[in-house]
């Protein structure tokens, strides 16, 4: 697709088959960095470029970082629900 405001073409979004999603996952369960000739093999066997993995690994890590942060607030929540009050025994 190409914009002529801005004379460039528009990237065409990547859609990922289920087995490619699930290899992907499974790739970054063991690694969630994966660089060099890792990288370039795991691109050719999901027939995609380098960048398409080396962007659905950054996109990932964005995800696993946003859940965890989630997970940890809403821990926090529960325990500062659950703290003893703290008391002024001294009065």
């Amino acid at each position: 697709m190409f914009n002529s405001s801005t004379g460039r073409s528009k990237r065409i979004r990547t859609i990922f088959t289920p087995e490619q999603l699930e290899r992907l996952e499974a790739q970054f369960e063991r690694q969630q960095y994966m660089v060099g000739p890792e990288r370039l093999y795991l691109a050719h066997a999901l027939q995609f470029t380098e960048a398409q993995v080396k962007v659905w690994f950054q996109n990932r890590r964005i995800k696993w970082r946003k859940h965890h942060l989630e997970v940890t607030q809403q821990r926090l929540a529960v325990l500062q629900r659950h703290r003893p009050e703290d008391r002024d025994d001294d009065v």
